[in-house]
C-alpha cells in the first residue's frame, strides 16, 4: 500500500486530514506540515481524487523521496478556469467555503465574486446551495460566466441587490488595497461592507470574510458592534499572508 503525500496551502493541512478522515478507503493519515499530509489508500482513489483541498499528491514508496504524479494535479482534476491576476486561489476558496459551513440549500452571496473561484467552490462542496455572485467589474463577470459561474449581478459589494436577512453564508475575498483598490479606499470599503454583511445575513448565518488589510477590518466590524469574530485562520501562499475571519451574529 503506497504511502500519497497531499499538499495544500499552507495553514490547511488540518482541514484536509479531517476530509480525509471521512473517506472510508483512507488509512494512516498524519499532518506533516502545516501544508502537507501523508496518507494510505485501501482500494479505489475515487475519493481521494474527487477532494478539493489539495493541489498536488506524490507516492512515497519505502520511506524514499515523494515522486509528484502529474495527473493528479488540480488542474488536471477540475479543469483550468480563466482567472485575473487577483483572482482567489482555488483551495483558498475550497478553505473558505469549510469555514463557512455551507449546508444543502443555503442561500450564498459572494459580494467581490470576481471570475467566480468561490462561486464554484460552494457549488462543489453543496451543490444543492443557491448562490450569487456580484461584482461591480462586468468583464470579470464575463469571465465567470465563461468558467461556469451562475446568477451573477453587476453591483457594488456595499449595496447588494439582496433583501433584508435573505442570505445564510456570505463568503468572499475582500479587496486587499494591493492589486485592486488601496488601504485608503478600504478605509470606507470595509466599514460599508460589514454593514451591508450585517443587512443582509440571516438570524443564525455566517460569514466569512479574508483579507490582508486585517487591522482595518478588525476595526470596521468591532465598531459596527452588530457582528464578531468567532474564529480567524491565517493562510500563507504566492508570498501573501491574509487571514480569514468567521463572523456570526452577536447575541
Amino acid at each position: 500500500m503506497p504511502h500519497l503525500v497531499l499538499r495544500t496551502i499552507d495553514g490547511a493541512a488540518d482541514l484536509l486530514q479531517e476530509e480525509l478522515r471521512t473517506m472510508p478507503s483512507v488509512r494512516s493519515i498524519r499532518q506533516l506540515s502545516a501544508e502537507a499530509v501523508e496518507c494510505a489508500v485501501d482500494g479505489p482513489w475515487d475519493e481521494l481524487v474527487a477532494c478539493a483541498l489539495y493541489f498536488t499528491i506524490a507516492v512515497r514508496d519505502a520511506g524514499g523521496p515523494a515522486v509528484e504524479i502529474p495527473s493528479l494535479s488540480w488542474m488536471r482534476r477540475f479543469g483550468r478556469v480563466e482567472r485575473l491576476p487577483w483572482s482567489t486561489n482555488p483551495v483558498v476558496a475550497e478553505v473558505l467555503v469549510r469555514l463557512a459551513k455551507v449546508r444543502p440549500g443555503d442561500r450564498v452571496v459572494d459580494p467581490f465574486c470576481g471570475t467566480g473561484t468561490i462561486l464554484r467552490a460552494v457549488r462543489r462542496r453543496a451543490p444543492g446551495a443557491r448562490v450569487v455572485g456580484t461584482d461591480h467589474d462586468p468583464r470579470a463577470l464575463k469571465i465567470a460566466t465563461g468558467n461556469q459561474a451562475h446568477y451573477l449581478v453587476e453591483a457594488k459589494a456595499d449595496a447588494l441587490p439582496l433583501e433584508d436577512s435573505s442570505v445564510d453564508r456570505v463568503v468572499t475575498n475582500l479587496p486587499f488595497g494591493k492589486q485592486v483598490g488601496s488601504h485608503q479606499l478600504n478605509r470606507a470599503l470595509y466599514p460599508a461592507v460589514v454593514r451591508e454583511v450585517d443587512r443582509v445575513l440571516a438570524g443564525d448565518g455566517r460569514a466569512v470574510l479574508l483579507t490582508e488589510d486585517k487591522r482595518l477590518l478588525e476595526n470596521a466590524i468591532q465598531r459596527h458592534r452588530a457582528l464578531k469574530v468567532v474564529r480567524r485562520r491565517l493562510l500563507k501562499y504566492n508570498g501573501a499572508t491574509p487571514t480569514a475571519y468567521v463572523l456570526t451574529r452577536v447575541r
